[in-house]
């Protein structure tokens, strides 16, 4: 009886230990602490790369046309196309007198001037970092950040004697050229050299037998009377077609006077519409090649250049310049422009 209770006792704690055991090895593991949704949105903004932020967005380069004394007319041909060129590339276009450039602003990316400035190379060293573009401008060269554009008025003139001599039935063309212009002399071997290169010696069939082209001077502050006492001293040799070199001829008067004649004319700018009945076509100064070839070489950031505007022929009269005419005047016109053709010196 002694040792029955102890081991009546130790068979219990065995038993009782083992229960404890086999419910350790058959239940669930504990249950793990869910992170607090605070301390689990700090968790993963930590580990998280900052995002990038967007930078500030630069502002539009601005482009201006400024117009200089004597270049209105000029501004007012190129602007349109300024205007499609800038808004094609998202910058701003303005117009601006020469004294705007006193206070520009920061983001002044190009100037193009329609004519010369007498400030023009103040300019150009006060802005070294914005391309400057300037139309007419004969004696300044090129720099840096400088491009001239420069008309072409001995190819204007010789293609007006090419064309009116082509046009005249019996070769019997003429022009008429501004007295004060610094180019006269060469103007008019040009615009013989034109007719000569159609047609050699350019001698008509019918009388008064002389060689043409002819040519005279005209001033520009005698008036138009005097300007038809010019014509008349050409007229002597029964011209058929005339080329008015300088826009300040279009007059009424001396248009009638021509029409009177039966002399018809080519002009640099187009007559009103009741004067158009004489007329042949316009030689215009074509700026929008140079212009586009200026614009490409400062937007790839490559030093000024000097650039020579081309002609154009348009406004034309068919039944006086027939297309096969018109095609011949221009494949001539080509070949000029190109350096094939030296027009004041011509075999």
């Amino acid at each position: 009886m002694f040792f029955k209770q102890p081991l009546r006792f130790l068979t219990f704690t065995a038993l009782l230990l083992l229960s404890i055991f086999v419910a350790a090895c058959n239940g669930n593991p504990p249950t793990a602490l869910t992170p607090a949704p605070a301390q689990t949105e700090m968790a993963t903004a930590a580990l998280q790369p900052p995002s990038n932020q967007p930078s500030p967005t630069p502002p539009a380069v601005h482009v201006w046309l400024v117009v200089a004394n004597d270049g209105e007319s000029i501004a007012n041909e190129i602007k349109p196309w300024l205007e499609d060129k800038a808004a094609s590339q998202n910058f701003v276009f303005e117009v601006h007198p020469p004294s705007d450039l006193e206070n520009p602003p920061a983001n002044l990316g190009l100037v193009i001037f329609s004519a010369p400035d007498t400030q023009t190379s103040n300019w150009s060293n006060r802005f070294p970092q914005t391309g400057l573009i300037i139309l007419n401008d004969d004696t300044t060269e090129a720099s840096q950040n400088v491009s001239m554009i420069r008309s072409t008025p001995i190819l204007q003139a010789f293609m007006a004697g090419f064309i009116s001599t082509l046009v005249a039935p019996d070769f019997r063309s003429g022009g008429l050229f501004n007295q004060n212009d610094p180019l006269v002399n060469e103007l008019q071997d040009s615009f013989l050299n034109g007719g000569r290169y159609l047609c050699g010696r350019c001698a008509p069939v019918y009388a008064p037998i002389v060689f043409f082209p002819q040519t005279g001077i005209f001033n520009p502050a005698g008036g138009v009377q005097e300007w038809i006492v010019t014509f008349d001293s050409l007229q002597q040799n029964r011209l058929e077609t005339l080329y008015l070199a300088d826009p300040v001829l279009l007059e009424p008067q001396l248009l009638e006077a021509l029409s009177r004649q039966n002399v018809a004319y080519l002009t640099t700018q187009t007559p009103t519409e009741e004067w158009r009945n004489q007329w042949i076509a316009t030689l215009e100064v074509d700026w929008f090649k140079a212009l586009e070839n200026a614009w490409e070489n400062w937007q790839n950031g490559q030093p000024g250049k000097i650039w020579q505007t081309g002609i154009r022929i348009v406004e034309v009269n068919p039944e006086r310049l027939t297309e096969g005419k018109l095609n011949l005047a221009l494949k001539t016109l080509e070949e000029l422009e190109n350096g094939w053709i030296h027009p004041l010196s011509i075999p």
